[in-house]
């Protein structure tokens, strides 16, 4: 009968461990799913790496220079000739469409994107002959965009790779 008895010491000794041993185990658990989760959202989902942001954004200020290296040679066009710069400088949207960014840089394309197309607007609307008052505002917006583009890009070159999108 001494077999079916466990002394008090021991008992109360196990009931110590096991208490102890159920939160610690949800811990540990919850660090694993952490890390592997982390793991894996920056292994597929690579929001903001470093060396794709200063790759994306050196591809964007290229084509944006570009572009206003043409917007600048089409200011001094006459309405009549403004088909070959205008035809150049949709390219260059279309080309800056297609330009892969991460995700935390999206936004800088987009604004980039709208600065382009608001442009092209405002030489459609005067090769038209429409009111200056209409250019003027298209241009105006156009360049709202521009100067966004322009902190949003700073803006994520200096979080990189922790910026959130």
């Amino acid at each position: 009968m001494a077999g079916k008895y466990t002394p008090l010491e021991t008992q109360a000794t196990v009931q110590k461990s096991s208490r102890f041993l159920l939160p610690a185990s949800v811990f540990i658990v919850l660090l694993i799913i952490a890390a592997v989760g982390t793991y894996a959202w920056y292994s597929l989902y690579k929001p903001c790496e470093v060396n794709a942001v200063h790759e994306a954004s050196a591809l964007l200020v290229s084509q944006r220079k570009r572009y206003d290296h043409v917007y600048q040679f089409a200011t001094s066009a006459s309405r009549t000739s403004l088909v070959y710069p205008i035809t150049v400088l949709q390219q260059i949207l279309m080309d800056t469409q297609e330009v892969v960014v991460p995700a935390c840089m999206q936004t800088a394309k987009n604004e980039l994107i709208s600065y382009m197309r608001g442009v092209n607007q405002a030489f459609q609307a005067f090769g038209a002959g429409e009111a200056y008052t209409t250019i003027k505002g298209l241009l105006d917006e156009s360049f709202t965009h521009f100067d966004k583009f322009t902190a949003e890009l700073k803006a994520v070159n200096k979080c990189a790779p922790f910026c959130i999108p």
